[in-house]
């Protein structure tokens, strides 16, 4: 299981995030839900990484609900 470690940042009504391990890992959502299924798409789709654990990383700053 390949670990990403996912900055999570607030831009307006959104949510952007990246993966540290690999800037070509990144996505935006509405939610800390979207965010960790869409950059699991994003590692398959970018990688081929089918099994990774999404470790996200929330500043405190960012609000979420």
């Amino acid at each position: 299981m390949r670990p990403y470690r996912v900055l999570v940042e607030q831009s307006d009504a959104w949510l952007a995030a990246h993966a540290l391990e690999d800037d070509s890992v990144h996505t935006q959502g509405k939610t800390l839900d979207e965010i960790t299924v869409n950059i699991r798409e994003v590692a398959l789709m970018v990688c081929g990484d089918k099994d990774i654990h999404v470790e996200l990383v929330i500043p405190s700053n960012v609000k979420v609900a």
